[in-house]
Order: structure tokens, then sequence, then C-alpha cells
């Protein structure tokens, strides 16, 4: 069930990146570390001709304690690998607690519902899904038709 969940982020990682023209997509590696084999998505990607290391978290709920500690891992790997590192967490959903906890901690996040908020120096990514997954059997869904997607390059 993880890894496919990890499948699934990479994936939906390697699909953002592609919508903007100048982020080329070098490599996107699941790096195992820690001693108790606790996972991070590497991406090496290219913007303008600059090298970039994207460091993912892949969470499998947004609990607000594992938020927390996923928050705090990204930024260890931040201060051990240096300002070249570009901390993003990724999640099935993300609530706006969640997606304001990411921004107040200047990290990056996006989630299996097309929602997107990734900035990488020269580039700024914002993804906006109205669709949302119904909570229910009972629930009606809505149109795909509903769906917005924003990026802008800086």
């Amino acid at each position: 069930m993880q890894r496919h969940f990890e499948s699934e982020a990479i994936e939906a990682l390697r699909e953002t990146l592609r919508q903007i023209s100048v982020i080329k997509v070098r490599d996107i590696s699941v790096d195992r570390h820690g001693h108790h084999g606790e996972k991070t998505i590497l991406g090496h990607i290219e913007i303008y001709g600059h090298a970039h290391l994207l460091a993912c978290k892949v969470v499998s709920t947004c609990d607000v304690p594992r938020m927390k500690r996923a928050v705090h891992e990204l930024q260890q790997i931040h201060r051990e690998r240096g300002v070249v590192v570009l901390p993003i967490l990724i999640a099935p959903t993300l609530s706006e607690e969640a997606q304001a906890l990411c921004r107040s901690n200047n990290i990056g996040f996006l989630d299996l519902e097309g929602n997107a908020r990734l900035y990488l120096d020269e580039v700024f990514i914002v993804k906006r899904s109205l669709h949302r997954k119904p909570k229910t059997a009972h629930s009606a869904s809505l149109p795909t038709s509903g769906a917005s997607h924003f990026a802008h390059v800086a």
C-alpha cells in the first residue's frame, strides 16, 4: 500500500513539474535514510540551466502531529544538505491548516487532489483544484470540468 502511494506521489510530482516548460526533470528517486528506514523522494531538476534538488516527504495522512514531524524532517534535510534543497510535502489531501503549516515553514506542498504550491527559486507553481473527492457514498460527485489549475513562471 505504501509503495503504491509513493509511486502516485512521484508521478504527481513529475506531472506537476512537466507543466512548466523551463523545468527539466533529470531524475526522481527514493532515498532511504535514518535508523527507521525513512524515505525521502529526491528530485533532481534543472531550471534555466541551474541545478536544484527537491527533497520530498510523503505522508499518508495530514493529522497535525504527523505533519509537524514531516516539517521537522524536511527542515533537518535542508540544514544537512544546504540551501540548494527545496523541501516539499506530498500527501493524498492537505487541509487548509496543513497548507498554512507548510507556508509558514517555507515548505512547498503537493497533494493528489491537484493542489500545489511550489517555490522553485526562479519558478513559482500554484495549482488549486476545485474538485474534491466525495466524503461519503451518498455525496454527489462534482463534474471534472470544475478543476482549475494555475502555474506561474517568475
